[in-house]
């Protein structure tokens, strides 16, 4: 699943769905590494910039009531890159048309299973805390499934973590990954990498077995 845009020398169409913790700091990333390259990124979020947000992703206090994806197209338009910002939430699968590239890093199962449907090269982020996961296309139908449950929103900080003063970074090493798996689509047309857990202080964690699917 090579994107067509890599094969035609044209910058892809990168969509990148959620612009919190996660998004926020991947968007910076990625204007950053791809400076020498082209960059046609599209941010989609619904939200608008809370106090709350302040302390762990990318906006300014004058950004609050603004929409988040205003915000960020607006920090790096003159860095010589195509930033469309989309404030809404993503819904339906006809919002995923027209990409080559789908950055999903939302706190919600339905957006996710939206974007795991789709027929081109995607990466889903996720963190709590100070741990991180990832899946990308790449991985076993049987493995996305399990790792997607039902559950209600959640923020990537743990609860009474801000209020005590202090973030935790599992969001920066989602957002990490996320930016490389992207470079490396933009640089070289693809990327190997595939589900990964890591813990900001113990490193790497291991998945049980891939549930087996019944006949």
């Amino acid at each position: 699943m090579d994107s067509p845009a890599f094969e035609q020398n044209t910058p892809p169409r990168v969509l990148l769905v959620g612009a919190g913790g996660i998004g926020s700091h991947l968007t910076d990333l990625l204007c950053l590494g791809l400076h020498g390259h082209g960059l046609d990124l599209t941010l989609m979020d619904g939200d608008v910039v809370e106090e709350r947000n302040l302390a762990h992703q990318r906006f300014p206090a004058w950004s609050i009531g603004r929409p988040k994806t205003d915000v960020l197209a607006q920090r790096h338009a003159s860095e010589g890159h195509i930033l469309t910002a989309v404030a809404e939430n993503l819904r339906s699968a006809e919002q995923l048309c027209g990409y080559d590239l789908i950055v999903v890093a939302v706190d919600r199962p339905e957006p996710r299973r939206l974007v795991h449907a789709t027929n081109v090269p995607w990466i889903d982020l996720r963190s709590t805390g100070r741990g991180m996961l990832v899946l990308t296309h790449l991985d076993a139908p049987e493995r996305i499934a399990s790792q997607t449950p039902d559950h209600a929103p959640a923020s990537c900080q743990a609860d009474g973590v801000l209020e005590a003063g202090f973030v935790q970074v599992g969001f920066a090493l989602a957002a990490a990954v996320g930016a490389q798996w992207v470079i490396d689509h933009v640089v070289h047309g693809r990327s190997p990498a595939k589900a990964m857990m890591m813990d900001a202080a113990y490193g790497g964690l291991s998945f049980g077995p891939t549930p087996e699917v019944s006949a």
